[in-house]
């Protein structure tokens, strides 16, 4: 896949009457990335950003297909924007992202109030199909396209800023539609990253997030992959250089690409956050073959091991799938065990749920509903205990906040290791705080600022 450069569309409307476009980006960091691209698009096409459905032209609601759960939300959004239609004739609505790449055609037949389905690759072909569907075609484009560099994506906030490095994965674990939606892994250009980032410091950004779904594998050469300039140690190393940038994070991370130069990097590069999202799935080896992760428990214990003894205090976030087929009491309990051991900062834990195009869906759903209601509340509530635990141990520790939000007598950010902290004093957004941590509050921490 290779990038495509956005040049400026032709606008729709007009300057006296532009047309207000509504979007609802739902599931993960990388979507939410990814839906302020298409407002950065919509906007170059003339478009305003509308608060509310109720207010828009056009409505799009860009999907994530990971778990069935969130397919059928998005549908239902579907069905309750169709009295939006009714009451604002001539609004339009699309779905982009995932499901749209999943399901097709099909989608139009199931979910009548659409207008256009637009697949992960076909984004950059949104201008086209915005005016045959305001000439009132129905239209579904699920085909290939490149990698589409918008020029100036809309932000959700002016002190963090989400950056794309990894589209796309190779892993095809067996639960995972994505490489099926999002298609082969692509390392973005470095040049690319880099100029995106200088151009976020020069606006005032302090903190980016580097994104992909296996955003540690960026820069891999081989038949098939896009190729990076450089390895992801040195990306982080280069982004970390960029003027004006204090803080560096990315995620998501794969156990098989966490290597010593990674490591290094956020030991060496004070403006690397000591925080780290890498998903475990499962505590049982027999369930991570049969899922197809590539690496044991205890290859997996032996990179935290080395990332905690490299990187004081670093915090790890990982995520759990429960009841995957052929999950046994006895796989679960390992799972139970691996938490308590390991200690994550936080998780996110989820029921298994087939998918379609995925090597699991021919096992079947074997594992009772009730089970893995039961295995995933038993799995929430070990690790609230944990959370609330390390949370307290933080009492009276020094930390650095960087500023998000603030209000008369507070402001709020979070912590180098990913914890949000309410502050006891004002400080504007892009401040960088050294704070004492005094309390806990409802699981956030609260602090008053010290003198450095």
């Amino acid at each position: 896949m290779t990038p495509a450069v956005q040049t400026r569309p032709e606008p729709l409307g007009t300057a006296e009457a532009p047309p207000r476009i509504f979007v609802h980006a739902f599931g993960c960091q990388m979507n939410a990335h990814e839906g302020e691209r298409l407002l950065g698009l919509a906007r170059d096409l003339g478009y305003q950003e509308a608060l509310a459905p109720e207010e828009a032209d056009l409505i799009l609601l860009h999907t994530c297909a990971v778990r069935d759960h969130a397919v059928q939300r998005i549908l239902g959004e579907v069905g309750r924007l169709a009295a939006v239609k009714r009451s604002r004739p001539g609004t339009k609505i699309g779905l982009t992202g995932c499901v749209a790449q999943a399901e097709g055609a099909a989608l139009l037949e199931r979910a009548r109030p659409l207008d256009f389905v637009v697949g992960t690759r076909a984004v950059g072909r949104l201008p086209q199909i915005l005016r045959r569907v305001a000439a009132g075609e129905r239209v579904v484009d699920v085909g290939e396209g490149a990698y589409l560099e918008v020029a100036a994506p809309v932000r959700g906030g002016p002190v963090c800023a989400y950056v794309t490095a990894v589209e796309g994965c190779d892993k095809f674990c067996t639960f995972c539609i994505v490489p099926y939606t999002r298609g082969r892994e692509y390392s973005r250009p470095a040049a690319r990253i880099l100029e995106e980032v200088a151009g976020l410091a020069r606006q005032g950004y302090r903190e980016v997030t580097l994104l992909g779904q296996t955003v540690n594998a960026y820069g891999r050469k081989g038949a098939g992959r896009g190729e990076g300039e450089v390895s992801f140690a040195e990306l982080l190393r280069r982004v970390a250089a960029v003027e004006g940038i204090a803080r560096v994070r990315f995620l998501t991370s794969h156990p098989s690409h966490l290597g010593d130069d990674v490591i290094a990097a956020m030991a060496e590069v004070p403006e690397v956050c000591e925080h780290l999202a890498m998903p475990l799935q499962s505590g049982s080896d027999r369930v991570l073959a049969a899922m197809r992760r590539g690496y044991t428990v205890a290859e997996y214990r032996d990179r935290v091991e080395r990332l905690r003894r490299a990187v004081s205090g670093v915090a790890l976030r990982s995520d759990f799938i429960v009841g995957f087929p052929g999950e046994e009491a006895a796989d679960f309990e390992r799972t139970l065990e691996v938490v308590r051991e390991l200690r994550f900062a936080a998780i996110y834990a989820f029921k298994y749920s087939p998918r379609p195009h995925t090597k699991a869906l021919a096992l079947g759903d074997p594992v009772p509903e009730a089970v893995k209601a039961e295995r995933l509340e038993r799995l929430l509530a070990l690790q609230r205990s944990i959370a609330a635990e390390e949370a307290q141990a933080l009492v009276g520790s020094r930390q650095e906040v960087l500023v998000e939000e603030a209000g008369e007598g507070w402001c709020e950010g979070r912590s180098r290791t990913n914890r949000r902290i309410r502050v006891a004093a004002e400080a504007a957004p892009g401040s960088l705080l050294s704070v004492r941590v005094t309390g806990v509050e409802r699981g956030r921490l609260v602090a008053a600022e010290t003198t450095p």
